[in-house]
């Protein structure tokens, strides 16, 4: 090891030894999938355009687990994360393009230079903050894009530019908004544009011939006045539509488990069957400590 990895680190840390091994072995694991003579067929068809949904795939599956506290399941989550990396990467070695280890280092290097306050040589902690961390990463953040552009301006939205999830894009639109004093200045203003944006979703609905184009431009609409509510909630609108999606299906096993006590097949119910089955379920979900 160089004097530059052997950090004084307190914090307890890997078995360095161990790691090496694991991602060795892992490594020789892919690259046999990936082997032309022996590999396997569905592997070695893939390119990044085909794995960009297990990526996507396995990067919510881990932020569920995440959430729900479970050690053994956010293990094997993260393990499939890091599956889609260094898959990504032995793709990227057999087209000639990079490999895992500039990965690795490329990752380094930008969390020593966007921390500068504890790998800076002169660096200290005394009277930084973390929203004093999270403002100086942005600035470094918005250097190293002057660097890329050389020097050359993409506009206040160059950032919300880029592939992200929609959710997440809507929320990056909004922060760079209000740089510029181009956003609501409470929670309750934004209420407001959410409730106008559902009037007028409402009013293309009302039309007698409803125009599908315009009630979808209109959803969208209300979906994107939704998610800066969100943020001046200061909430991930990501993560408060899982925990939504996730109490859904909670209370459905809920319902589907008294429906099948009462001998009621949930398939072939009736709609106010299942209402006072749904309305049971909620009760029952709030009844818990």
């Amino acid at each position: 090891m160089t004097e530059d990895i052997q950090l004084s680190v307190k914090a307890q840390a890997p078995d360095l030894v161990a790691v090496q091994q694991a991602i060795s072995q892992f490594c020789l694991t892919i690259a046999k999938l990936r082997d032309p003579e022996g590999g396997c067929p569905w592997d070695l068809q893939q390119n990044h355009e085909s794995l960009r949904r297990y990526m996507i795939e396995e990067a919510y599956e881990a932020a569920q687990a995440m959430g729900d506290g479970q050690s053994p399941a956010l293990c094997d989550e993260l393990g499939d994360v890091l599956l889609q990396v260094v898959l990504n990467a032995q793709v990227a070695l057999d087209s000639g393009k990079f490999s895992l280890v500039e990965v690795i280092q490329a990752i380094d290097a930008k969390m020593r230079r966007r921390h500068p306050h504890v790998f800076a040589r002169k660096s200290s902690h005394e009277g930084m903050t973390a929203s004093g961390v999270r403002q100086a990463w942005e600035e470094i953040k918005r250097d190293e894009n002057k660097l890329i552009d050389k020097g050359e301006s993409r506009g206040l939205f160059a950032e919300a530019w880029t592939h992200q999830p929609a959710l997440s894009q809507a929320t990056k639109i909004g922060k760079l908004a209000g740089k510029i004093n181009f956003d609501w200045d409470s929670p309750r203003e934004v209420l407001g544009q959410v409730r106008a944006e559902l009037d007028e979703l409402q009013q293309e609905l009302l039309q007698a011939k409803v125009d599908r184009d315009k009630v979808a431009e209109e959803l969208g609409d209300v979906y994107f006045s939704m998610v800066q509510l969100a943020r001046h909630l200061d909430l991930d609108p990501e993560v408060v539509t899982l925990d939504a999606n996730r109490k859904f299906l909670r209370r459905f096993a809920v319902l589907e488990a008294e429906a099948s006590r009462q001998g009621v097949d949930v398939r072939h119910a009736t709609r106010n069957e299942l209402e006072a089955l749904w309305v049971a379920a909620k009760a029952t979900e709030k009844a818990k400590p």
